[in-house]
């Protein structure tokens, strides 16, 4: 029998899940902003000559980090839109015997008894495919951690290799920092996912 904590869960449950996709939303749109800034940074490099000599090779790993995060992003996203249906139909199904056994304590038709057990099986089989998603998803964010974190060595590089480009040193201090400020947003981001799905696993153990 679904005890009525259970079918509390399931709606907090597809809550979380609104959430991580809500927070794919940040972080795409951060890595997109990175991956123009690499760009703009290029020109200016270019631009300021030997003088910069240093930051170019910088604005390449910022392209492959920010292209790395938003192939990832785009593939969790796959995978989130499948852990969304996938808490819906679970919730769907926790609400379904709800029903049932509403309908069983006014009435002892045998007939419930089988939607019941097939209510039942059915919540089984959607739980655990919405447990084997929330776990892929969790190691496509630590993914995400990992590329923060070379984004973090990068930014502090690139600070270095800006004071040295003269005239330029300005504009591409201002990438730097750019660099910091999004990676700090998307660690964010992730560090949020990363606790809503700890908190999934939690209740669905």
């Amino acid at each position: 029998m679904l005890k009525a904590a259970q079918s509390t869960d399931a709606v907090g449950n597809f809550i979380r899940v609104a959430n991580i996709i809500a927070n794919l939303d940040i972080i795409l749109t951060e890595a997109k902003n990175l991956s123009l800034t690499a760009k703009n940074a290029r020109v200016v490099a270019l631009r300021a000559g030997d003088s910069a000599f240093g930051f170019k090779p910088i604005t390449n790993f910022i392209d492959e980090f920010s292209d790395q995060t938003i192939k990832t992003t785009a593939e969790i996203t796959t995978l989130s839109n499948q852990l969304f249906t996938l808490a819906l139909a679970v919730v769907r199904c926790s609400n379904f015997i709800n029903h049932i056994q509403k309908a069983k304590n006014a009435s002892s038709n045998k007939t419930l008894d089988s939607l019941l057990s097939s209510g039942c099986d059915d919540l089984i089989v959607k739980s655990k495919a919405l447990e084997h998603a929330i776990f892929n998803l969790e190691s496509y964010f630590e993914d995400i951690q990992k590329q923060m974190r070379s984004a973090e060595y990068i930014a502090v590089t690139s600070r270095v290799e800006a004071s040295n480009a003269g005239g330029f040193s300005e504009s591409l201090q201002g990438v730097s920092d750019f660099i910091a400020s999004a990676s700090k947003r998307i660690k964010a981001a992730v560090t949020d996912n990363l606790s809503e799905i700890s908190k999934l696993r939690g209740v669905m153990r």
